[in-house]
């Protein structure tokens, strides 16, 4: 029979800050908190990443619009929940770097690759009108009010529109087309 011990182990946490800053609980108690100078480095070091902070709480933001399609399938009612997957697939195709957002270089890159033969001043135009809120990106959100509008008008522009709708489309068939598949013939075909 060993003498082991029958409670865990801890281990003291590293710090750089004075058990005097902690309570007896351990909680910090921020009224025995000494706060030196803030230097000149420190400033421009935090107003640096109060922007990187900003862009991130924005892409966490729009990648939760990607999670939750419930308040989509309210706003648009004549669509169901498969027609709306199937746009988030094709928002996600713009979305190259996969933080929810569709920034205007994406965009360039994705109808460049589609053979979209507009100028880089018409799809600045069309980028700035789909970006109701002015950000700079488009949210899954504005992408969706887009195609709506799109579908409601039946106006069918050259370029951005025409090839928005063209993947739109045929994304949605692929999509149809992928989901009649059983998984023996996806696995055939090589999606797998």
């Amino acid at each position: 029979m060993g003498a082991a011990p029958t409670f865990p182990v801890q281990r003291v946490p590293i710090t750089f800050e004075s058990a005097k800053t902690y309570t007896s609980s351990g909680k910090k108690d921020w009224s025995r908190c000494t706060r030196v100078n803030i230097t000149e480095f420190e400033k421009s070091t935090q107003k640096h990443f109060e922007n990187v902070i900003e862009k991130r709480r924005c892409a966490k933001e729009a990648r939760e619009k990607l999670d939750d399609l419930t308040p989509f399938l309210d706003k648009y009612e004549q669509w169901t929940a498969r027609d709306i997957e199937d746009l988030r697939t094709q928002f996600m195709s713009f979305d190259i770097n996969g933080d929810g957002l569709i920034d205007f270089p994406e965009l360039d890159r994705a109808l460049n690759e589609l053979g979209d033969k507009s100028t880089p001043d018409a799809r600045r135009k069309y980028f700035d009108a789909i970006d109701v809120d002015h950000s700079d990106s488009i949210d899954f959100e504005e992408f969706l009010e887009y195609i709506y509008s799109q579908l409601l008008s039946k106006v069918t522009t050259e370029g951005l529109s025409q090839a928005i709708g063209s993947v739109c489309s045929y994304g949605q068939k692929c999509a149809r087309a992928l989901r009649c598949m059983t998984f023996s013939e996806q696995m055939e075909a090589g999606l797998f």
